[in-house]
């Protein structure tokens, strides 16, 4: 069993989107997204959760976090022209948040209202060891 070498808590909610934030930002090596787009996928997946509340299919829920609806609460939230919200979907089916009218699961935090205890972990294993043989062999 592994254990943390650093831990470092993050206060947060799902409830008021600082956790979906905080999740955009912590994926920013995997995706090239500028804060606003950051904000709207947060806003997404913090819609995802809102939905997942009376919805338990996650393909469905996928789906209705992308209908016109959906992006009329995220526009009205955050202050958004509808055309404004169109170039920030598309850039975000070109870093692939977007895939196929559904958010791609790669980047769904497994947050449900019932979680454990309220804490959500994440678990970084940054292997040395395959570095290590890599430098042997050019010493």
């Amino acid at each position: 069993m592994l254990k943390p070498s650093c831990l470092i808590p993050v206060p947060s909610s799902a409830e008021d989107g600082s956790f979906f934030k905080w999740w955009m930002k912590f994926l920013t090596p995997f995706h090239s997204l500028t804060g606003r787009e950051m904000d709207v996928a947060a806003a997404l997946f913090q819609r995802r959760y809102e939905l997942s509340k009376s919805v338990s299919d996650p393909i469905l829920l996928d789906k209705l976090v992308i209908t016109p609806d959906s992006q009329a609460v995220i526009e009205k939230q955050l202050k958004l022209t509808h055309n404004y919200m169109k170039v920030i979907l598309t850039k975000l089916r070109k870093c692939s948040i977007i895939l196929d009218d559904r958010l791609n699961p790669r980047f769904i935090p497994n947050v449900t209202p019932q979680m454990n205890n309220g804490i959500f972990t994440v678990l970084l294993v940054f292997d040395f060891r395959n570095n290590a043989k890599k430098e042997q062999k050019k010493g």
